[in-house]
């Protein structure tokens, strides 16, 4: 059987998405089940009404944990680096201001220069203070299930270290090179005080932060061409350099008396905890278990990995997503993180661990530890392994959706695995047919739940003139009505034969679309509010509390913004949100405390000089931070809150309904290296379920990209007939990302979707892109029941770069003779033993 050859339609698709039009997936998203002739040209031209590409996030759901909502996180963070620069250059401005004559020789030089350095510095000090609370992994695992999780994006706190790391990298580089050129040009005019700083105790250990910057930073972005040890070890240096900076403002004129801005009040308090944080870890979280079964691979194409089991300890705990530190101290004393593959209910933990690097790396060495020169398996029911953890956050609250569309590219299918066996453990421990049953009483409950909850949904000020009215009925909003129009007249364009008529019916349909997605960007524009709210409470801050007499435009300027900010806040609480909380009746109060306390303020600021005194200060930035977090956290939240959490409480056997999950891969020997783990499990669940009920909770494919036509053979004889589909091409993800759109719309009346990614940022950046498109169409068609979130885990190196070309989605072939280099079981040689 040729590879090519194999079947590519996901099973239970709709006849209607079996279409190879381009532009059809999108426009099979803008029907309902009452308009199946989707094959008509009509139909297919519908495409153009809705915007393909956007940034704009769809109003049905904000995912909570994905690049967008870390995005928010980053740029709220620095948005308040301008404010730290321009509130002690100001300082340093006016003593330099003071201090410099005017007849000085180079001035401007002397006036701009240090002001900017001083700014600059306590810019890079509060980098620093942040650094830390990022790499506190005890505490972010502990954190993941509570409610900071859904404001704050823990599961991107790597991201944000390292991008928090590169930009004080930056920072320090110009801020060194601005200040060579300005010590250099006085030196060089003569000055010989300027010349003597060069070897000034302050600036030895300038020096020495410095060096430290370069290296940390140099290894850093080459992590992925050095050994990890190499770069753990230079990593660890920036400790030193910590101890350094607080060594820096600590110089001989600062023993002597003479007032600095010392650093450690930056850090210290940050730093201490990120130490808390590491004892807990080393004291708490480590466990010695024995190897209770090893797999080393070795793949056609060069390819190892080691599949290494251990005994799970007793009070290990972890879920799906997770990861976990190994150590073995017969190789060497260094920590390394694996992501766990095994179930959490599972007696043993499971690690794939992928074999790469010429210069004996740890995994070269733990793979000659489990085989011997020839390969073959070794006993291993002696050795011991140190593990740590787990860490991180898991990769999806199962309670809180009814159906998960979990994507694993390459590696990254380790904790969509765990997820994967994790879901089969439940449904096993269920009757199928009882399960079944309930489901669809669950189905009606929650429907039940949801259409009184939409009765109760409303702005506040919607509530307020409902209520006002002599009649209380239930009026239809205007953007209801547009997107019932929209598929009145999706409906009515099959019916139409004349061109002019069709041409009509476009233009209208194009104008209602646009009107559709105007409260979509509407939404996404309210979503940069929490910046303007930085941005007020920075200024606020900063503006009262500088020892610089500012001019009162500036006072007046910032009168402006705050209420402009307050307006936006009111409007947002009044007469966007939902009112269905205690606190959006609190929000109400802040808006009506709101024009009182701005009165008394600019009252202060006209009669005491333009500035707030310490308690006022204090009550500004408590009311202005209020507006704030809110804005904040209804941002990052789902607009359309699941009751499913809460009626699935009431049912002993609540789950997930369905789980699909989707490996691609590049290596077919990969693939074969897997799928046996895959299949046990599936197995086990259609032998207790039959094939037609277990297809039903949970799907899997695997997509294989492998342009060796012969490995792609073979592993197509050893599982093409194991139930698993395997396909061998490319993932459209746009049409699986529509086709589960479709079943959704049409099989239910509303559904909680998850989307779940782990592999390469490069693919989590497109399969984000595609959601956003289905986001988009949903909404505008009026489908808003049916949710979707996006969550993705990216970790691990660069993928390296295939020569092999792949054309309309099938795999090249590769010439005959090479073929003579595959041995026995040619796309892989599988060793495996069971330690006693």
């Amino acid at each position: 059987m040729e590879p090519s050859k194999q079947k590519e339609t996901l099973e239970a698709t709709p006849k209607t998405s079996l279409t190879k039009s381009k532009s059809t997936p999108i426009a099979r998203l803008m029907m309902t089940q009452q308009s199946p002739t989707l094959e008509s040209y009509s139909t297919r031209l519908v495409i153009c009404c809705a915007p393909q590409h956007s940034i704009a996030k769809s109003h049905t759901c904000m995912p909570r944990e994905s690049s967008w909502y870390s995005s928010w996180s980053i740029l709220s963070a620095h948005s308040i680096n301008p404010f730290q620069t321009a509130h002690f250059a100001l300082r340093k401005l006016d003593s330099q201001l003071a201090n410099v004559p005017e007849t000085a020789n180079r001035y401007w030089w002397k006036i701009i220069a240090p002001p900017l350095e001083f700014g600059s510095m306590h810019a890079i000090l509060f980098q620093m203070a942040l650094i830390p609370l990022t790499m506190a992994r005890y505490t972010i695992s502990n954190l993941c299930d509570s409610f900071i999780s859904s404001i704050l994006p823990l599961n991107r706190s790597l991201r944000m270290h390292i991008h928090l790391g590169y930009t004080m990298i930056i920072i320090v580089f110009l801020a060194v090179v601005f200040f060579f050129a300005f010590f250099g040009l006085l030196c060089s005019d003569g000055e010989e005080a300027f010349c003597e700083k060069f070897t000034d105790e302050i600036m030895i250990t300038g020096y020495c932060i410095f060096g430290f910057f370069l290296l940390v930073g140099f290894t850093s972005y080459f992590r992925h061409s050095i050994p990890y040890e190499i770069f753990y070890a230079i990593h660890h240096a920036v400790f030193i350099m910590y101890f350094v900076t607080i060594a820096h403002t600590l110089d001989v004129e600062a023993r002597t008396g003479k007032e600095r801005s010392q650093t450690f009040k930056w850090f210290t308090s940050t730093l201490l905890f990120y130490f808390c944080d590491r004892a807990a870890m080393h004291l708490n979280h480590k466990y010695q278990t024995k190897i209770t079964g090893s797999s080393t691979v070795a793949g056609t194409n060069g390819s190892r990995m080691i599949i290494l089991i251990l005994k799970k300890p007793t009070l290990f705990h972890f879920k799906p997503g997770q990861y976990a530190f190994l150590r073995i101290n017969e190789i060497d004393n260094h920590w390394h993180p694996f992501s766990i593959a095994s179930c959490p209910n599972a007696e043993v933990l499971e690690f794939y661990i992928e074999v790469h690097g010429k210069k004996r790396p740890w995994t070269i060495k733990l793979w000659e530890m489990l085989s011997d020169a020839k390969g073959n398996p070794v006993s291993n029911n002696r050795k011991y392994v140190e593990v740590m953890g787990p860490y991180g956050t898991s990769l999806a609250k199962t309670e809180e959706y009814s159906h998960i569309l979990s994507l694993g590219s390459g590696t990254g299918i380790v904790p969509v695995l765990s997820l994967f066996k994790q879901h089969v453990q439940k449904m096993l421990s269920l009757d199928p047919h009882t399960y079944l049953n309930e489901l669809e009483h669950r189905e009606v409950r929650l429907n039940r739940v949801e259409l009184e909850i939409e009765k109760r949904k409303g702005s506040i000020a919607k509530k307020i003139g409902a209520t006002c009215r002599s009649k209380r009925e239930f009026v239809i909003s205007k953007q209801d009505q547009l997107e019932a129009s929209i598929r009145e007249d999706l409906i009515r364009h099959d019916g139409l034969f004349n061109l002019s008529d069709i041409r009509t019916n476009m233009a209208g349909l194009r104008k209602k679309a646009d009107q559709a997605t105007r409260s979509l960007y509407g939404i996404v524009l309210l979503c940069l509010a929490p910046v303007f709210g930085v941005v007020v409470l920075g200024l606020t801050i900063s503006w009262n509390t500088t020892e610089v007499d500012l001019p009162p435009s500036i006072f007046y300027a910032l009168r402006i913004l705050t209420i402009l900010f307050q307006a936006v806040f009111a409007f947002a609480s009044l007469c966007v949100w939902d009112s269905t909380t205690i606190s959006n009746y609190v929000d109400l109060v802040f808006c009506l405390i709101a024009p009182f306390a701005d009165w008394y303020w600019f009252i202060v600021y006209e009669t005491r000089g333009a500035k707030l005194s310490p308690d006022e200060i204090i009550l500004a930035s408590l009311f202005h931070g209020y507006m704030t977090l809110r804005l904040w956290s209804r941002a990052v939240c789902p607009r359309h809150k699941t009751w499913k959490k809460h009626v699935d409480a009431t049912d002993s056997a609540a789950n997930l309904n369905c789980l699909e999950m989707i490996w691609t891969t590049r290596s077919a020997s990969q693939a074969s290296q897997i799928l046996p783990d895959i299949l046990f499990h599936y197995h086990a669940l259609i032998d207790a379920w039959g094939s037609h009920n277990a297809h039903r909770v949970c799907r899997v494919s695997v997509y294989v990209t492998d342009p060796d036509v012969y490995a792609c053979s073979l592993l197509d004889q050893e599982f093409g007939s194991s139930g698993i589909k395997i396909i061998y091409g490319r993932l459209d993800i746009p049409r699986w990302i529509q086709d589960h759109t479709l079943r959704m719309i049409g099989c239910h009346k509303r559904s909680y979707s998850l989307l779940a990614f782990c592999g390469s940022p490069k693919l989590a950046h497109e399969v984000h892109k595609s959601k956003i498109s289905n986001d988009m169409i949903t909404a505008i068609t009026g489908h808003k029941k049916h949710q979707m979130e996006f969550v993705s885990e990216s970790y691990g190196g660069p993928s390296s770069k295939s020569k092999s070309k792949l054309k309309g989605g099938k795999v090249q072939t590769r010439p005959d003779e090479e073929k003579q280099q595959f041995g026995l079981n040619a796309h892989s040689d599988v060793r495996y033993r069971e330690s006693a």
